[in-house]
């Protein structure tokens, strides 16, 4: 039987096509309830706000309510949503095993894309070397904020400076595997033991990973868990805006030659002349240029060459 009104809620975790979704009045339905959406083509994320009507035991997702943001990552064949209405991006990275600089560079840039506050999240400070430490301040002089932490060796302080940047706000946490991101979780909330709970009940008993998971924190905030990836793909960004969201690119004042310039190899560009006289490191044009050339061949992929 079918109820039309069975109300609004927050998607917490999914499986593939299913869905937890807390509703706001449950009434007779359990507090999470299991969802699908109402057709292929409703793409759902953890965060979102959606509306359900109720068929017997399950929730159906029938429409997603007007997101603030929505942030993706990329990979080789395709663009996947990891969470919407996310305030702020907790990037976690640590010296043991050594970070990729190009993950943070990547998760930078994909949180101002999506007009996300970015935060920088040193682990295991007691491991920490020249080079770890070098990317902090870089990331640093952007005007990041950023938080040095050791959740191993001082919990409580960890916790504590964690707690500080996370009240009020749904922080998503993202990091390379090994980098410490389930402990911090962890000292926030009890993830492990839910995330247990909701990967039984999505798979009908067998293990499984999900996502993005989704805690409350406190009375407005919310943490979302997100599994461990090797890269932070981003060839879903247009390659013309990406000097936008790059600080010191966005700094070059003067205007190339060109004005619709591609910084490669065109003659009166300022941006390379900002590369040339060392305004701009050669290790983050080459970036760009990685960018841009990854864009192309994600590109080439969509249209079937």
């Amino acid at each position: 039987m079918s109820d039309p009104h069975a109300g609004a809620g927050r998607v917490l975790a999914r499986f593939g096509r299913r869905y937890i979704v807390a509703l706001d009045q449950p009434g007779t339905l359990p507090a999470e309830a299991d969802a699908v959406p109402r057709g292929r083509r409703l793409e759902v994320v953890t965060g979102d706000r959606v509306d359900c009507s109720r068929e017997r035991e399950l929730l159906v997702i029938e429409s997603i309510q007007p997101r603030r943001n929505l942030l993706y990552r990329s990979d080789a064949s395709h663009t996947k949503p990891l969470a919407a209405n996310v305030d702020q991006l907790a990037i976690v990275f640590a010296p043991q095993p050594p970070p990729q600089k190009e993950f943070v560079w990547r998760a930078l840039l994909a949180a101002r894309s999506a007009d996300i506050a970015p935060l920088a999240v040193l682990n295991k400070t007691d491991l920490a070397d020249a080079a770890t430490r070098a990317l902090l301040d870089e990331v640093a002089a952007w005007d990041v904020p950023v938080l040095r932490l050791s959740a191993r060796t001082e919990p409580q302080a960890a916790r504590a400076a964690l707690a500080q940047r996370c009240e009020g706000r749904v922080t998503l946490f993202v990091g390379q595997s090994g980098m410490g991101k389930s402990t911090l979780l962890n000292l926030l909330v009890d993830a492990e033991v839910r995330t247990g709970a909701l990967s039984r009940r999505g798979s009908h008993g067998r293990q499984t990973t999900t996502a993005t998971r989704w805690f409350d924190f406190g009375p407005q905030g919310a943490l979302i868990d997100s599994p461990g990836f090797h890269e932070f793909g981003l060839a879903h960004l247009a390659p013309d805006q990406l000097i936008r969201w790059m600080p010191e690119f966005a700094a070059v004042q003067a205007p190339c030659r060109f004005a619709d310039c591609r910084h490669f190899e065109e003659p009166g560009c300022a941006v390379r002349a900002a590369v040339e006289d060392g305004r701009i490191a050669r290790e983050r044009y080459a970036f760009y240029r990685k960018l841009w050339e990854e864009e192309a061949a994600q590109r080439k992929v969509s249209r079937g060459f």
